[in-house]
């Protein structure tokens, strides 16, 4: 099987690609643009030829495509850019996998949802739930899926939350792990406590694509929606909580604020229903890495700077 992935030097492509370097049976390509190393190969989406070219000169069996512009301020604040790379390059990677029979993973997010503001659709979000982004982002990544469902129809869709990973190279790259950054003031300071969010370690994710892959041959996957996300649910205000607990400091200036963040909209509970993707992969329960298992190991890298 030749598997390419975009988005390879991001958090959670750096994670499928080692999850799936295991198979020896697997021929994979990872490609980056901004932090490009051996071996990835650089890649610019927004380069309709030159992505032509790596598509129709690798022919990969599979495309898992991580690549995108995930923070929704920087959608806000650059949006012409945001829609190229989520929107036009996700329709033409999905024109070239439908031209050269490639199956398409497709990343996407639970910000697909509103939780309940417009649609009056509460979580938890089933694969079939009415959408309704609240913010650019969330828009941007909808119509990404909408591209891939009409240009490819051997295509899946992952649906996502807030990830985070053990390997990151700033506290900045995960927005689960950059809370923690408030713990270096000294000042008062209130950190969001309205918003719930379920985060989820990149390394659980890659393990289910590499479960979604294993099941091509088996299992009818074309046209499918599948959802991915740990149970364990915190506000950003009790994930600082509990780093603070696993670096050992003091969180004694931090308190909740319980008002709905500034900056682009979030919605406030974009829980995922995981029972389908269960009843898919054939599994009972998929085991998650627990929350503060995760966030302690994650850490480890900086610890120092918070001493």
């Amino acid at each position: 099987m030749r598997v390419l992935i975009t988005g390879a030097s991001g958090m959670l492509g750096r994670s499928v690609l080692r999850e799936l370097s295991k198979n020896q049976s697997m021929t994979i390509m990872g490609t980056g643009y901004s932090r490009i190393s051996a071996p990835l190969v650089k890649l610019d989406l927004l380069d309709s030829e030159a992505v032509k070219e790596i598509m129709h000169s690798f022919k990969p069996d599979v495309l898992i495509h991580c690549a995108a512009e995930r923070k929704p301020d920087n959608v806000d604040r650059d949006p012409e850019r945001a829609q190229k790379l989520n929107i036009t390059s996700t329709k033409l990677l999905a024109e070239c996998c439908k031209g050269l029979n490639t199956f398409m993973v497709y990343i996407s997010t639970d910000y697909v949802f509103d939780g309940g503001i417009h649609t009056g659709v509460h979580p938890p979000y089933s694969c079939e739930a009415k959408t309704g982004p609240v913010n650019e982002y969330g828009l941007t990544k909808l119509s990404g899926e909408i591209e891939v469902a009409n240009c490819c129809e051997k295509s899946l869709i992952l649906r996502v939350p807030v990830l985070y990973a053990l390997d990151c190279e700033s506290l900045d790259e995960s927005a689960s792990l950059v809370v923690a950054k408030s713990l270096y003031s000294k000042e008062l300071i209130k950190v969001d406590n309205w918003g719930i969010r379920f985060p989820t370690l990149v390394d659980d994710v890659s393990r289910c694509i590499k479960m979604i892959l294993d099941s091509i041959d088996h299992v009818s996957l074309d046209g499918r929606i599948v959802h991915f996300s740990s149970p364990e649910r915190c506000t950003k205000y009790e994930l600082v909580k509990m780093m603070a607990d696993c670096l050992n400091v003091s969180s004694s200036h931090i308190s909740p604020d319980n008002d709905p963040p500034k900056g682009a909209p979030r919605p406030k509970n974009t829980q995922l229903d995981c029972s389908a993707t269960w009843e898919l992969l054939k599994i009972e329960k998929f085991v998650f890495t627990p929350l503060q298992e995760g966030i302690t190991k994650a850490l480890e890298p900086f610890q120092s700077s918070f001493q």
